[in-house]
This record gives structure tokens, sequence and C-alpha cells, in this order.
């Protein structure tokens, strides 16, 4: 199988960047560690965007329905970083030690915004092809 849209590459590689963001710890605040699977409303939140993502990508024959599925999934990726900077800032005594998830999650966002934007390149190349006919 041959991957041949730009889109379903951007879009699997930050759905691989949210699964690997579910199981990678945010940071250390202190001497504790902070994971997704001790907040449970934050490793939801990212395997629902890792699913959406996934789904996403089987939806290239219906451009109008991925494009919403992935504006979607770009605003649950939003509401992930925000939710990620409440339970830091929230809980922060002490110094911060960043790990590589929230990156992760930030590249994940930029991907997905890669993504939608080839899907709209690819609905205006079609439009086109329309026009000729």
């Amino acid at each position: 199988m041959v991957i041949q849209r730009w889109q379903s590459v951007f879009l699997l590689l930050a759905a691989i960047m949210m699964g690997c963001s579910c199981m990678l710890p945010l940071a250390t605040i202190g001497e504790t560690t902070l994971t997704p699977a001790s907040q449970p409303v934050y490793l939801v939140l990212n395997a629902l965007i890792a699913v959406l993502t996934l789904i996403s990508i089987f939806l290239f024959k219906n451009l109008s329905r991925q494009k919403t599925v992935v504006k979607v999934n770009f605003f649950l990726i939003v509401a992930s970083i925000i939710t990620a900077g409440i339970m830091i800032f929230s809980t922060a005594d002490a110094a911060i030690d960043w790990t590589g998830a929230p990156l992760l999650v930030i590249c994940s966002l930029v991907l997905t915004l890669a993504g939608y934007r080839r899907i709209c390149a690819d609905e205006k190349l079609l439009k086109s092809y329309d026009r000729i006919r």
C-alpha cells in the first residue's frame, strides 16, 4: 500500500505524535512527575484526538467531511494544549522541568494544520478540473 496524498502523511504523523504524547510524561514539577495516566481527562482527550486523526485519513473520498473532522481535531488539539497548561501551572509550586510530550502536541498541531492546507489544495485542484470539462 502506497500513501499517495501528502495530507495522509501529515495526518498519520500527527496521529503517531498524539499517541506518543499519551504515554510520555508532561513535566516534572519539583519531585513529582505529571503523566497523562495521572490526569484521565487529558489522557482521554489526547486518545480521542489520535483516533479522530486516524479516522480523518480514511475520509479522503469526501473532502468536505474530511475538512470538518480535521477542523474539529485542530480545535481539540488547542484544547489539549490549554488543558496541559492549566494542569501544569495550577500545580506548579517548584521549578518545572519540561519533557517531550508538550512538544509532540505542538508538532501535532502544526502537522494537522499542514494536512488541512493540503486538503484545501486538493479540493481546489479538483474544482479546477471540473471547470475544464
